[in-house]
């Protein structure tokens, strides 16, 4: 299985701080980072770029100094966009504001709560940003999942995944869907998986990385990439472990991937440049909560890591390639097998949606390490008449097809 290879890079820039947020601005070519808190008086309200090169202070005015608030790119409309965060003791914030690229115009002042500690990504199939959890007044933990289309606010579920704050969340561009993972849900880490779909969460995962708060995750382009976290936010002696470890989610299991690179911490951000195809880190901290001398822990450093390009679908054949629906109003019943093949072996385990036009759906899993799959079906299914029916096999953007002949 290939690895993945943290490389430093550029140690000027932002000063170091944690709990500050990043997104790729796809419009602009550029990593952008909003605020944070420098363990010290004040939080932060800056905000930096990244190209690949260079950090660069690109405005110094917008949302208000704060931390624990979230960025999400908005394809559809090319906007950054920010929800939320704390900008002091007791003041949450529940303002949404976007990013242009020049200069930040706040959108709205109403929508979910007041709230700090929660995620934010943006689904591109459905052109819409999917805000879950955090940690609202009175250190009220929350487990509402709201939808931002640019304009309005929308309140879509509020009974699953349990309230918590801290987690990580990421939308899954291969498989269409937002994934969360773990966080605190009241002095207890947890390390589930969920999905959302648009309508509905659904734990997919118990086991995988360590429970933990304060991990960062982001889409490669390829699989769900997480990195590092707390296993308590609570102060404790000894304090808590922190994590260093890299895992991947592949939509049924985490791969544990590295664990040579960046210092292990927790409340660092991570944007995927899909660009340049270099998942970026900058930041975080190596004290645990509580320690006074937090302020010598920080860290302002920039990683990368290079994925590498993700298998393409070679060829999707169906053995048969023909199938009857009968004689005399009499069905016969065939097994249809669709094998997919890859032009290079799957780095971790891959599932390939096979649909068959007017019939079933199936999910053909190839192990990692493998160049080819199989799945079957059981023809006939109803209302098939003669003709031919396209099947389509889909990997992410690879796609191939094969026909299905039923001559009567």
């Amino acid at each position: 299985m290939a690895g993945l290879f943290w490389t430093q890079q550029q140690d000027i820039g932002p000063r170091p701080r944690a709990g500050h947020t990043m997104a790729f601005d796809a419009a602009h070519h550029r990593i952008v980072l909003f605020g944070g808190d420098p363990v010290g008086p004040g939080f932060l309200a800056d905000t930096w770029a990244w190209d690949g090169q260079y950090w660069t202070q690109v405005a110094d005015t917008g949302p208000s100094p704060r931390t624990g608030h979230q960025l999400a790119f908005d394809s559809a409309r090319s906007r950054v966009v920010l929800f939320g965060g704390r900008s002091g003791a007791g003041v949450l914030n529940g303002d949404t504001w976007e990013w242009d690229g020049q200069t930040w115009t706040q959108a709205a002042d109403t929508g979910p709560s007041p709230r700090t500690g929660h995620q934010f990504a943006f689904d591109d199939q459905r052109s819409t940003a999917v805000l879950f959890g955090g940690e609202a007044a009175d250190a009220a933990l929350c487990r509402d999942t709201w939808e931002w289309d640019g304009q309005t606010w929308t309140q879509r579920e509020d009974t699953a995944p349990p309230a918590r704050r801290q987690h990580a969340m990421a939308f899954d561009g291969a498989r269409k869907r937002v994934v969360l993972f773990g966080g605190d849900t009241g002095g207890t880490t947890v390390g589930d998986t969920w999905e959302w779909d648009g309508a509905n969460w659904t734990q997919v995962a118990h086991t995988g990385p360590d429970s933990c708060a304060g991990a960062a995750m982001a889409f490669d382009g390829f699989a769900v990439l997480l990195f590092g976290g707390i296993a308590s936010l609570t102060a404790s002696n000894p304090p808590p472990r922190l994590f260093g470890l890299t895992w991947e989610w592949d939509g049924q299991l985490w791969t544990a991937r590295q664990d040579i690179g960046p210092a292990p911490r927790w409340g660092h951000a991570v944007a995927f440049d899909s660009d340049r195809g270099r998942p970026v880190l900058f930041g975080g901290l190596t004290a645990a909560p509580g320690d006074v001398s937090a302020a010598d822990h920080l860290l302002g450093d920039t990683w990368e890591t290079s994925v590498p390009a993700p298998p393409q679908l070679t060829r999707l054949t169906l053995d048969p390639g023909t199938a009857f629906t009968g004689f005399f109003g009499r069905p016969l019943t065939t097994s249809i097998t669709a094998t997919i093949g890859l032009d290079q072996a799957a780095p971790i385990t891959l599932a390939v949606t096979v649909a068959f036009q007017t019939g079933p759906t199936i999910q053909i899993i190839i192990p990692g390490g493998k160049t080819t799959g199989q799945g079957s079906v059981i023809f006939p299914w109803a209302g098939v008449r003669s003709g031919d029916y396209p099947v389509r096999a889909s990997l992410g953007t690879s796609i191939q097809t094969a026909t299905l002949h039923v001559p009567f």
